[in-house]
């Protein structure tokens, strides 16, 4: 049937498209995969690529997770001695999302985040140390209400490049990390609901110079 081989022809040139249009952007914009070989600089948050999820045991019946919809910051890449870079973090505690109405309303109240208090939560490395090619150690004082604590993060370099999208210089990371909620006076509902709070982060950084 003639419909059925123009549909056939058309399949395969769409296929042939998509082939070369993915060979076209490999070449387009090649993905550093070596972490000091990206471009040194000043880098701003890309906030819509960029996560902060958090985990915490909920009645010893699952693991909730939930995360802040609102956040920024900033990373001075110096690839020439890494660990005198440095990394800045800004999370709008008002932007928490647990996908429960109630459940937000709650943490932003004054018996957790008080977010119209505490408008903001910070995140300020002290010391970078590299652990592996890819891979490194950022310890960090994390401030909520007011309240400073060392975290460690454990963040593996994932790529960077121009972005084809945009043009910009673009670098990526993943990122995980622990820390108990008692310890900056988020106690309410323990000891039901767990004290240890798990952290993944993913996220892209432009530089700006």
């Amino acid at each position: 049937m003639p419909y059925r081989k123009n549909l056939k022809i058309a399949a395969i040139g769409m296929l042939l498209l998509l082939a070369g249009c993915a060979s076209l952007a490999k070449i387009i914009y090649p993905v550093i995969t070596d972490p000091l070989k990206s471009k040194p600089g000043v880098y701003a948050l890309d906030s819509d690529h960029a996560n902060i999820i958090f985990s915490l045991n909920h009645l010893g019946f699952s693991l909730h997770h939930g995360r802040f919809n609102k956040i920024s910051g900033s990373l001075e890449l110096d690839t020439s001695a890494p660990e005198a870079s440095s990394l800045f973090i800004t999370i709008n505690t008002a932007s928490i999302d647990t996908n429960s109405q109630v459940l937000d309303d709650d943490l932003r109240s004054p018996k957790m985040f008080d977010a119209a208090a505490f408008p903001e939560a910070t995140f300020q490395s002290t010391v970078i140390r590299l652990t592996g090619d890819t891979t490194a150690v950022i310890e960090g004082m994390l401030n909520i209400k007011g309240v400073k604590k060392p975290v460690t993060i454990e963040a593996t370099f994932i790529g960077s490049g121009v972005n084809p999208l945009n043009g910009l210089q673009t670098i990526g990371f993943s990122g995980k990390g622990s820390f108990k909620r008692s310890d900056f006076g988020l106690n309410e509902w323990l000891p039901f609901v767990g004290d240890d709070i798990a952290l993944i982060i993913e996220a892209e950084f432009t530089r700006l110079k």
